[in-house]
């Protein structure tokens, strides 16, 4: 009998490059049980916080890029948040810029492979398996409630701290928004640490792989979003400038007006 050494090579190739994934299954099981857990959790407050913030930024990147074309073209004491062209130039501008913002921070987009890499580094899949148990449970999705609600109050607290947050006007319906999220979530984390079932849920946070989740879910997770507020609050006036050029027909509309 012929054997076509040619045909074995091609077989023998194909099982070595299907072995690594055959013989490590955990890697396929541990990217699913961290998806899991970044499902349990849920961050509109945070996110809600950061529009505020964002929108104010927004606004006030606008109203100075708006306020400096009136200066270089001469457009005169008439050219403010009064005057109906500027309206209109603002409004469209703070669409465009806010649509931005909803890309890079509100999505969440950019946080899934950042949240997944920490969990990946942090935890085993045995912790991870253990976490999951604890934390699917009624008293583990308390505590979640919990942990999302700690990231919310850091990012608001490091906001408030360092002098960020502004009653700007244009912003008041995002402020009230974020005050409200976070007044219910705050309302819904609370229990009585009295209360005999909630036995397992002293013991999880007690224990060493309840600290490490919560430094690890809370601190740095926190770090992160503060993080990404400031990386993108940064990019907005030159977002402004970039789209200065779509309102040139309103700054010749108020010049046209003027006779």
């Amino acid at each position: 009998m012929i054997v076509d050494t040619r045909q074995i090579a091609a077989v023998l190739l194909a099982w070595a490059i299907a072995l690594p994934a055959a013989a490590n299954p955990q890697t396929a099981d541990k990217g699913a049980q961290i998806s899991e857990l970044i499902g349990l959790h849920d961050l509109t407050t945070s996110v809600s916080i950061g529009n505020y913030y964002l929108k104010q930024e927004s606004l006030l990147a606008i109203r100075t890029h708006l306020a400096r074309l009136g200066r270089e073209e001469n457009l005169g004491p008439e050219w403010t948040s009064a005057n109906p062209c500027w309206r209109r130039a603002e409004e469209d501008l703070l669409t465009r810029v806010m649509a931005s913002v909803g890309e890079e921070f509100a999505s969440l987009e950019w946080l899934q492979p950042q949240w997944h890499d920490l969990d990946n580094r942090e935890f085993s899949a045995e912790e991870l398996d253990a976490l999951l148990t604890h934390l699917r449970s009624d008293v583990g999705r308390k505590q979640i409630k919990i942990m999302d609600h700690t990231v919310s109050t850091h990012v608001m607290m490091a906001l408030s701290f360092s002098g960020k947050l502004k009653d700007v006007a244009g912003a008041e319906a995002d402020r009230a928004r974020m005050q409200d999220l976070w007044n219910a979530e705050d309302a819904e984390m609370r229990f009585s640490i009295q209360d005999a079932t909630n036995i397992e849920g002293q013991r999880f946070a007690l224990s060493p792989l309840g600290k490490k989740y919560f430094v690890t879910a809370i601190l740095k997770l926190t770090g992160i979003v503060s993080r990404r507020i400031d990386e993108v609050a940064g990019t907005l006036p030159r977002q402004v400038s970039a789209h200065a050029g779509q309102v040139r027909p309103l700054l010749e509309e108020f010049k046209s007006g003027r006779g």
